[in-house]
């Protein structure tokens, strides 16, 4: 059974498939949160709202893409939380920073990053442990790098290149036009390498 036949159910009164759902998207929304609020405690609360949001609105859910519109939710999800708690992602320099063991679940290991840091494929070769820490310390830098960047501008590099979504598709969930969308990405991108120079992490 596909999606759409998952929410026509719903729709209908069978919520059993609303496991379905959560387990097919529980991670994906998680990494999201984590990733806005640099925290995996405010994290797994935020993610437990967004499905509860879902739930609530299900019987008026006429979008065909499922994942986009669970992202919509925990987007204004997340900035409601921010706004409330006056907290931005700069919380990173004074806490916990999300590592991979933060995105999935049983240990499953999600790489986070790599499509935003293609760069960090070009490592030397190491023995493993020893490549482990230099991967950990690309992960740290890049994280800390992503959030002293303005929130509108790191969601849609997030959404861009972690999520691999099309400009049209981010527009489509952020109420922007798709010239917007590529500034915010181009800008949010040249703030974010200028930044990792600071750090000599880029020639």
């Amino acid at each position: 059974m596909d999606e759409r036949h998952w929410i026509h159910a719903i729709q209908k009164g069978d919520k059993k498939y609303l496991q379905d759902i959560a387990g097919k998207y529980y991670d994906d929304i998680f990494r999201f949160c984590a990733f806005q609020t640099g925290s995996r405690e405010d994290a797994y609360d935020l993610a437990q709202e967004t499905f509860l949001r879902f739930i609530r609105y299900v019987e008026g859910y006429r979008d065909r893409n499922l994942k986009g519109y669970l992202l919509t939710i925990a987007m204004n999800v997340c900035r409601n939380y921010l706004k409330e708690k006056g907290r931005e992602a700069e919380r990173f320099f004074c806490g916990h920073v999300p590592g991979d063991d933060d995105f999935g679940r049983e240990g499953e290991r999600r790489p986070a990053t790599d499509s935003l840091c293609e760069w960090s494929q070009d490592l030397p070769e190491q023995s493993c442990p020893e490549r482990q820490v230099i991967e950990a310390d690309v992960h740290h830098r890049l994280m800390r790098a992503l959030a002293q960047l303005p929130e509108i501008q790191r969601e849609a590099i997030l959404l861009h290149y972690l999520y691999e979504l099309k400009y049209r598709e981010i527009g489509y969930l952020t109420g922007v036009s798709v010239s917007t969308v590529k500034s915010r990405v181009k800008q949010g991108m040249e703030k974010l390498q200028n930044l990792l120079r600071k750090e000599d992490f880029l020639d």
